[in-house]
């Protein structure tokens, strides 16, 4: 399960990065607090997780119908 949440993150390099910069743009530029971007930030990564996840249910199922 932990290999699987790796691959995740490297597949969906995009959207993690993204998700740092608009964290560190809010905290140091706009001066947002710290804690709720963190746990945005967090949450965005949870939900990459998930979708990954997803994802690779969907498609497992889609071959083996084929």
């Amino acid at each position: 399960m932990f290999r699987r949440i790796c691959e995740i993150f490297k597949e969906q390099r995009l959207a993690r990065v993204s998700a740092v910069i608009v964290g560190l743009i809010l905290i140091t530029v706009l001066h947002a607090p710290i804690l709720p971007v963190v746990a945005g930030c967090i949450l965005a990564l949870g939900i990459i997780v998930i979708r990954g996840l997803s994802r690779e249910t969907r498609s497992s199922s889609a071959r083996g119908s084929q």
